[in-house]
């Protein structure tokens, strides 16, 4: 009966909209009382709530103050996590079109990506592993992490990210393909509820639309790119600082060696923190502030502008201390022969190993203790019968809200970067990205049911402009990859002795033409109907 009458009714005049169980209470609800269907308003992706809902006083006296969405028994049963062997090493494909029914394409997309990061790195860690064991091999017998594997290592990497890239493409449009009759309740379920937006009637079908004039859109995103430049100024500034610190504590100790010292590896830790500080406290508010304010009426518009300036704010904080520490070192500055007597391979990888460890730590020691303050949360509030809650309402009731995928989305963008853009000096990268993204999809698979309430099933067009990155990291991957061989490293000249630095600079030059006709090529191809997307997100 709620199947046909959904399909007959239909919902905020949207009749072709598959007839899902959601939909079904939103129409009887609707029939009910029409001020109940107010309930089911999206919340807004700024303020992560809803608008509160003016109720009719016959539901006021009853005393009704909310809603939320209540976690199926037998549903969750059967999207969650099966840890067998291949699940626990993330070599499993998990089906979706479950996953996708009970929580939305929004959320869908993101365990997609997660998922397909989990499988695909599994021959990067391995790699991770044995060139680390190399390099530490390398410094024990040398005094130096440079050794001459590193052109091995390096462009394996570059060759298997170009692999991922063509795979992951294949398998974005497909799934953008089999996605396309997204499943929608109210009609209204991408509209930015936290945007303020305009009334239209249209003439020919009567249909309510909320629109937001074009011209005051483009012109605040005009305004709002000008407004990030007190955030790229901040990061700039913190990674200055940082390097400054780390000059002085490495020149506390004269006998300490630049590179590999206690005074690098302290500096490292003290850029992390700094990085972390800004990037995370300061400037993602910041972004977040700015693209509420350019108004999307799109949820999706707003979600992929934010995941641009997250990326950007986390490339320049990142990239800019390893880029400004090699250049002040450089040896070509100097017209020295390419690290004839002393490499800077060593200070780099002391800099971006102990950067990023410091900075895993620092994540995965948060993402931890956030879980172990839910689960002592859920412990002291709700009496167990075995591991897992009960899934009674009184249960959910008490549960917090789904906080999205924000904050794991730059995290692992972030490890992306460090594991294939600076792969040649901090080899540990690919595989403490695994391990996160092992740990953190069956977290997350695990906490969407048995800790947090059911979010909201929110369509998406397709996936958020954090999986449109992995283009721009693979190819300033192979940008970055060929400078480092060609310039820092010592490796080159084991393989071929007689290589001059003018050499190097021809090679230099023809690869980075090579690498710009490429980029080009995938990103025109990649992002070709990204401006009709980009229309819909508005």
């Amino acid at each position: 009966m709620l199947q046909s009458l959904a399909i007959q009714r239909g919902s905020h005049g949207q009749h072709t909209m598959p007839a899902t169980p959601e939909r079904s209470l939103h129409v009887l609800l609707s029939d009910f009382d029409p001020s109940l269907a107010a309930f089911l308003e999206v919340p807004g992706p700024f303020s992560n709530r809803s608008r509160m809902a003016r109720l009719s006083e016959e539901l006021e006296a009853c005393g009704l103050i909310g809603w939320f969405w209540l976690h199926n028994v037998e549903s969750a049963a059967t999207i969650a996590p099966k840890f067998v062997w291949s699940g626990c090493f993330g070599l499993s494909r998990e089906p979706l079109g479950r996953v996708r029914d009970y929580f939305g394409t929004e959320i869908s997309w993101d365990l997609l990506y997660m998922n397909f990061m989990a499988r695909w790195m599994v021959v990067p860690a391995m790699g991770s592993a044995a060139y680390s064991y190399v390099t530490a091999l390398a410094f024990l017998s040398t005094g130096s992490v440079d050794n001459p594997f590193l052109p091995l290592f390096s462009v394996g990497l570059i060759v298997w990210g170009m692999i991922m890239l063509f795979f992951w493409g294949r398998l974005e449009r497909r799934y953008q393909e089999k996605w396309r009759e997204d499943v929608n309740i109210s009609g209204r379920d991408d509209i930015n509820t936290d945007a303020v937006l305009e009334t239209k009637i249209d003439d020919e079908t009567g249909e309510v639309k909320l629109v937001y004039p074009e011209w005051k859109h483009k012109a605040k995103k005009f305004a709002a790119s000008a407004l990030m430049a007190p955030c790229l100024a901040l990061v700039l500034g913190a990674g200055l600082l940082a390097l400054d610190f780390r000059a002085r504590i490495i020149n506390l100790d004269p006998k300490l060696i630049d590179g590999i010292s206690v005074g690098g590896m302290l500096g490292g830790v003290a850029t992390a923190a700094i990085i972390f500080i800004a990037t995370r406290l300061v400037c993602y508010h910041w972004c977040a502030v700015l693209t509420n304010w350019e108004n999307y009426t799109k949820r999706s518009g707003y979600i992929y502008s934010l995941g641009v300036k997250c990326f950007l704010i986390d490339l320049v904080a990142h990239a800019f201390p390893l880029i400004y520490l090699a250049l002040l070192d450089f040896p070509i500055l100097s017209r020295f022969a390419p690290a004839s007597k002393a490499s800077i391979m060593d200070s780099l990888t002391v800099q971006a190993v102990t950067v990023f460890t410091a900075w895993w730590l620092c994540t995965a020691t948060f993402s931890y203790f956030e879980a172990y303050l839910l689960q002592r949360r859920a412990d002291a509030e709700v009496d167990r019968v075995g591991s897992k809650p009960d899934l009674s309402h009184e249960e959910q009731h008490l549960r917090p809200n789904f906080p999205g995928y924000l904050t794991t989305n730059a995290w692992m963008s972030v490890q992306l970067i460090y594991s294939f853009v600076f792969a040649a000096v901090c080899p540990v990268a690919p595989l403490l990205m695994y391990i996160w993204v092992l740990h953190r999809l069956n977290w997350d698979r695990s906490a969407l049911l048995y800790v947090y309430k059911r979010p909201h099933p929110h369509p998406s067009p397709g996936g958020n402009f954090w999986m449109r990155s992995i283009f721009f990291v693979m190819l300033l991957a192979l940008a970055v990859q060929i400078p480092i061989i060609l310039f820092c490293s010592k490796a080159l000249t084991f393989w071929l002795p007689s290589i001059t630095l003018e050499d190097r600079w021809g090679i230099f030059i023809l690869l980075e033409i090579l690498v710009l006709v490429l980029s080009s090529y995938v990103l025109s191809k990649e992002f070709r109907g990204e401006d009709a997307e980009g229309s819909e997100r508005v």
